[in-house]
């Protein structure tokens, strides 16, 4: 069956479905299922007296693609990369991630968006504490910190060993507090280790969040997760002509507790929302030196670098979103990036060879529609160019240009559950004929996926 037949048939089915959760859906609650389980443990009133909300959700998924089949096990692991988030053939337990939080009450949401209505007058506290278990630990463990548990050996030690166990990781991927200050028009500090803000897409699989499919995009890899430091947001204006928020902060760099060199990272954004907040626009960027120093620990795959200067890596985003209706939207995300080399003082640790700097750029757009309240489709279409092979670490070294088209559908079955279908198409570009598919033996893949979000 051609790839083309089985896109037809895959949307067909996922239309059929839809239709039918729609039909049986309409007699479920209507309240999300986040948090049932400390509910039912400590009282329907606990998050009312303490303010504290306790959440939960588990994520599991199938996979599968047409690449492997030539001859790459799935038994060895990571068999769909340069593909990520279904990094696994076969049943994967993505995760089991464990939420602690406290609110603020203010105009504003750190990393998020301003907020309109009314200003707060009243300091606010409020603090998030995150654990994750499964296959997306690995990406979520901070060098310096829980990288280094004794739980996630011999993963962090030997990668290849852990990929063909399929080993299951511990991280505490966010541990933050967070303060409101009704100065200026309303301001916010966060302090810890938090998920920094850039890009569209956020690893978590939280809700709501931008995270429609259960694959994600080339942008995601290259783009700053989670960091160490200091944030302010502050609210700029809110009038007529909308609401600004900008923010700046101070940070160790990517994936770092323990700088791996001298200099801190800038974060920052403004963030852009229209009267009506049906359109967004936010422009994000880090910047600082991400080079591992002669004298510290070496952090691979985040600082492949090896140098005795340093080299800066920056990397922007500029997001548009927009809200055509209750049914449509659409997301367009540009960025692009580039770290300074020194090819006199610095070694590429995977190549062996001296650096002499790196650049990427792409783009994404995902367009969705929501035929009822319990279901919705959605088709994602990404351009990601990186001609040195740098970017995509440590799904991919193959330099050239990615390309990938994904349909899908996020069925609300029930308050607790969400299921994810998708088919994938990725295909390389500009590559010279080295591939990045099934292990280095294609140059194209399909990928179907289906996964399940258990909220509790």
């Amino acid at each position: 069956m051609s790839k083309y037949r089985c896109v037809f048939m895959s949307c067909v089915a996922a239309s059929f479905l839809g239709s039918s959760v729609a039909v049986w859906a309409q007699g479920a609650e209507e309240a999300w299922g986040d948090g049932a389980l400390a509910r039912s443990m400590f009282g329907d009133d606990f998050e009312q007296s303490s303010g504290v909300r306790i959440k939960g959700v588990a994520q599991i998924g199938w996979s599968h693609n047409d690449a492997s089949d030539a001859g790459w096990s799935p038994n060895d692991g990571h068999t769909n990369y340069p593909v990520v988030g279904a990094n696994d053939e076969g049943f994967q337990l993505n995760g089991i991630q464990l939420t602690a939080e406290r609110s603020l009450k203010s105009n504003i949401l750190p990393r998020i968006t301003p907020l309109p209505g009314p200003k707060p007058e009243e300091f606010s506290w409020g603090f998030t504490a995150e654990l994750i278990y499964g296959r997306n630990g690995l990406m979520a463990g901070m060098y310096g910190f829980d990288q280094q548990w004794a739980i996630n050996r011999p993963g962090n030690e030997d990668a290849a060993k852990a990929a063909t166990s399929h080993q299951n990781y511990l991280a505490a991927s966010q541990a933050y507090l967070q303060f409101y200050m009704p100065v200026l028009d309303g301001l916010a500090v966060t302090v810890g280790r938090f998920g920094s803000g850039v890009g569209y897409e956020i690893p978590p699989a939280t809700r709501p969040s931008p995270n429609f499919f259960y694959t994600h995009t080339y942008a995601l890899v290259s783009q700053p997760d989670q960091v160490a430091g200091v944030l302010v947001s502050a609210n700029v204006f809110r009038n007529n002509y909308g609401l600004l928020a900008a923010e700046l902060g101070v940070v160790n760099g990517r994936q770092n507790w323990q700088d791996n060199n001298a200099q801190k990272s800038a974060l920052g954004a403004l963030r852009w929302r229209s009267p009506d907040m049906r359109t967004w626009v936010d422009y994000s960027f880090m910047s600082g030196d991400e080079q591992n120093d002669l004298d510290h620990d070496i952090q691979m795959p985040v600082s492949r670098i090896l140098s005795d200067t340093g080299l800066r890596r920056d990397h922007h985003s500029l997001l548009v979103r927009h809200h055509f209706d209750e049914r449509w939207m659409l997301a367009v995300e540009g960025l692009s990036g580039k770290e300074r080399g020194n090819a006199d003082h610095s070694i590429d640790l995977i190549t062996g060879q001296p650096f002499s700097g790196a650049h990427y750029r792409g783009a994404n757009a995902t367009l969705r529609y929501k035929s009822s309240k319990f279901v919705e489709y959605g088709v994602r279409v990404e351009r990601f160019e990186d001609p040195d092979g740098f970017a995509l670490l440590p799904t991919t070294t193959v330099a050239g240009s990615y390309n990938a088209v994904t349909v899908g559908a996020n069925l609300n079955l029930h308050p607790h559950l969400v299921v994810r279908p998708e088919i994938r198409y990725d295909w390389q570009s500009d590559n010279d004929g080295v591939r990045a598919y099934g292990g280095g033996r294609a140059e194209h893949q399909t990928t179907f996926s289906i996964d399940a979000l258990i909220y509790f």
